[in-house]
């Protein structure tokens, strides 16, 4: 199994139950990374991903607030 971080989707789409995920990834060579997730379990995995996210984002501002923090100590 390949892992990828992925920067931004590209397209979506839906057929049949599934959504389709086109994205690109920080690794050019990595090319477009196709995804396809069941349209009900991604509902399912919404209110989780949200909350993810939301916690992702409270570290990154926390993280990079500490880093100016350290800056403004060496100045």
């Amino acid at each position: 199994m390949k892992e990828f971080c992925i920067k931004a989707t590209t397209q979506l789409h839906s057929s049949n139950g599934v959504v389709h995920i086109q994205a690109i990834g920080y690794d050019p060579e990595d090319g477009y990374i196709e995804i396809e997730w069941d349209a009900r379990e991604l509902l399912n995995d919404i209110p989780s991903l949200y909350a993810m996210a939301k916690q992702g984002l409270k570290e990154e501002d926390k993280y990079i607030k500490n880093k100016y923090k350290q800056f403004k100590k060496q100045l």
